[in-house]
């Protein structure tokens, strides 16, 4: 994102989230102006989910940063109690007035502060580059906090960008991350027990899909 794009957002270090109700305030159900918004799953997570089917039926499910929500209607669409958030109170009507009909519980919450009314609550957690669109001096909070959420024995898939470089407030948003976040995860009782990567990403050198189990 370049300088005058960052500035009219208001995209600043101190004040994180604030550029996400800017973005979303602005938007409509067919997520104008949203460049994240594909309007469908996420294309990475929809391959892997349509290649290993997950059966959600008594399960609990937790989407991070959903965005206009199309990640959590397939969840749900696979038996899971879904429940997804996003700090943009704007992106969260925006869900509501899409899927009406859903059950999915949309609502919002910050990730930074987090929820400790949901600490091990979930036994399906899914993050789609929430982490690389805040900057990187909250990395080590964020990854904790998202930790906490998975409940024992439960499952945490993180789609991400990756490039060698650190990580650095000046080279962002978005602040892709490096190979670090698998031993951060895996420092908060979580294992990486499968990952998938893709060569043909955006703006890094690869694209991962990454399972953690909570030990």
């Amino acid at each position: 994102m370049d300088e005058n794009t960052k500035n009219k957002l208001g995209v600043k270090e101190d004040k994180p989230n604030d550029w996400f109700e800017t973005l979303y305030s602005n938007s409509n159900q067919e997520g104008e102006g949203v460049p994240w918004a594909n309007m469908a799953p996420h294309p990475f997570f929809k391959d892997w989910i349509d290649k290993y089917p997950l059966d959600g039926q008594g399960k609990k499910a937790l989407v991070i940063g959903c965005g206009m929500g199309d990640d959590s209607i397939e969840l749900e669409s696979h038996g899971f109690e879904v429940t997804a958030f996003d700090v943009s109170e704007s992106a969260i009507e925006l869900c509501k007035k899409r899927f009406p009909q859903s059950k999915v519980e949309f609502v919002q919450a910050d990730l930074i502060q987090g929820v400790p009314a949901w600490k091990h609550r979930f036994d399906f957690v899914l993050e789609i580059f929430t982490i690389q669109a805040l900057p990187p001096k909250y990395e080590k909070t964020l990854i904790g906090n998202i930790s906490d959420f998975v409940a024992e024995q439960g499952k945490l898939v993180v789609i991400t960008e990756i490039r060698k470089e650190e990580r650095s407030y000046e080279n962002g948003p978005p602040w892709l991350l490096n190979y670090e976040y698998i031993k951060s995860f895996e420092g908060h009782g979580l294992k990486l027990i499968e990952q998938t990567k893709n060569l043909e990403a955006e703006m890094g050198e690869e694209i991962h899909l990454s399972i953690f189990q909570k030990n």
